[in-house]
């Protein structure tokens, strides 16, 4: 007799579909898991092919993703668009293994794209360019600008002339010199014999006194993380991704993403403003500092020559003193009162406004000196003593006559150190240009405030600022090593002492 098949409950139906779709749940991730770690070894195994040079993004090919990565032809213009050129004209280097290398122009690479395989490594795939641009086994890509703007890469200047702005990208097409450094070694023990192995790399360097000249034995050096350094003509520069840095094979020295070098450096700096205010006050003579925002010694000579500032042609040549960079406020005010640079006071630009180190004003608090701060509506850096800030009360667009009232009357407190800040120069000067007839007569004004200040004052003035500033299309601007930005006026003398 057969046995009854008995219904499947409803229950147990569900029972069992909820069972299969476990399985196959878990056999998806598992496969999935397979395709994504076989992606991924896949990947490893590619070389990573970094675009470097004149571009705002490190990439390299591994950026676009596995599945970009294994297609057989990879667009070469959606690659160089993905790093993010700083310019819109430029070459492309293909550089292979062996050591050649194709340049192609950027309005040509729209026939170009990369390919990789185990026999070729990654090659470029050209169908209109000649056959020799078919480079195999790239190791990197450079991009190259074409143009030099002075916004972007390392600047060599003197104290009155901008003398060469070299680009990351330009920099790999001067003649290097191929130098080995130790990068490590590697020791395998066999029994009671252990085996050495030193490794070695080598790095593309270009002699320093290439780009300078023979003549110019000794150089300052400023970099973006704000170092000030005296060096010789005898280091080297290197491309690192796209950054220029600086190496002093004898002292075993690198110094990373260099801005600029000068030659025939003026010896005076803005930083002899916390020095010489620190003597005279540690010598009970009183120091006023007029702080003149924005104002470059080429306006300076400039002004002079044009018989705009008539106070200060009376002091006799100002001296020409160098600034830091980043020559912005902030960085050049930190400078000009602590006597240090960026990389020792921790003010590198305009997002910092606190002292690493010790400013005039905390040095004259310890002897207990009396000392007034004044300036606009906004504080610049935070410093030992609060600033007297100012507001635009009539409402003429500068602040430059309500901070002259406000130091006339501080002045007549009688403090043992005084620092007004006037802005007006600065401002004139970016919305004009530096050489404008407006910006020259706000520097005519400034002047008769000089005088004012100089004549009410008993004891040593020192005048200098934070910066110059360099014409732009649109007006003024700064922030560059460029001679205009980095090289202002300095001025030291007694003030009159009239009340």
């Amino acid at each position: 007799m057969d046995k009854k098949i008995k219904p499947v409950t409803t229950l147990a139906l569900n029972k069992m579909l909820i069972a299969i779709a476990l399985l196959a749940l878990t056999a998806g991730i598992f496969i999935g898991k397979l395709t994504t770690d076989a992606s991924k070894d896949l990947t490893d195994n590619i070389p990573q092919l970094p675009i470097i040079g004149d571009v705002n993004k490190i990439i390299s090919i591994h950026d676009f993703g596995p599945k970009d990565v294994e297609q057989s032809n990879i667009s070469l213009e959606d690659v160089i668009h993905m790093a993010e050129p700083f310019t819109i004209d430029y070459d492309i280097l293909l550089v292979g293994e062996d050591g050649l290398i194709a340049q192609i122009k950027k309005d040509n690479l729209d026939d170009c794209s990369l390919r990789f395989s185990d026999e070729n490594g990654w090659e470029s795939i050209t169908e209109k360019h000649p056959i020799n641009s078919r480079i195999k086994k790239i190791k990197e890509i450079v991009v190259v600008a074409k143009d030099n703007s002075w916004d972007y890469g390392l600047n060599i200047i003197n104290r009155t002339e901008n003398i060469l702005n070299i680009t990351p990208g330009q920099l790999y097409l001067k003649e290097p010199i191929l130098y080995p450094y130790f990068d490590g070694k590697s020791t395998k023990t066999q029994g009671e014999r252990k085996y050495d192995v030193m490794l070695y790399k080598q790095k593309r360097l270009i002699p320093i006194k290439r780009l300078v000249g023979l003549e110019h034995e000794s150089l300052l050096m400023m970099g973006s993380n704000g170092i000030y350094e005296l060096i010789d003509n005898k280091g080297y520069l290197e491309l690192a991704g796209n950054k220029i840095n600086y190496i002093d094979l004898k002292k075993r020295e690198q110094i990373e993403d260099i801005k600029g070098i000068i030659t025939e450096t003026p010896p005076d700096s803005i930083m002899d403003t916390y020095y010489d205010a620190l003597y005279y006050i540690e010598n009970d003579e009183d120091v006023l500092i007029i702080f003149l925002d924005g104002f470059g010694y080429h306006q300076y000579e400039y002004a002079l020559s044009q018989g705009f500032i008539p106070f200060m042609e009376g002091l006799g040549r100002g001296k020409m003193a160098l600034s830091v960079y980043k020559p912005v406020t902030n960085a050049g005010f930190a400078a000009m009162i602590t006597g240090q640079p960026p990389n020792i006071n921790g003010v590198y630009d305009r997002k910092y406004k606190d002292l690493k180190t010790e400013s005039i004003f905390g040095a004259a608090k310890k002897m207990n000196k009396k000392s007034i701060l004044i300036g606009g509506s906004i504080k610049v850096l935070n410093t030992e003593i609060q600033p007297v800030l100012n507001i635009d009360k009539n409402k003429n667009g500068t602040t430059d006559d309500e901070i002259f009232e406000a130091a006339l009357a501080g002045l007549k407190e009688r403090p043992n150190l005084a620092l007004v800040h006037l802005h007006s120069i600065d401002d004139t000067g970016h919305e004009y240009g530096e050489l404008a007839d407006e910006t020259l007569e706000r520097i005519k004004t400034i002047d008769s405030y000089v005088r004012e200040l100089s004549i009410k004052w008993e004891g040593k003035v020192i005048i200098t600022s934070d910066h110059g500033m360099h014409s732009t299309s649109g007006g003024g601007d700064h922030g560059t090593f460029r001679y205009e930005d980095m090289v202002v006026p300095y001025f030291l003398f007694e003030g009159e002492g009239k009340k």
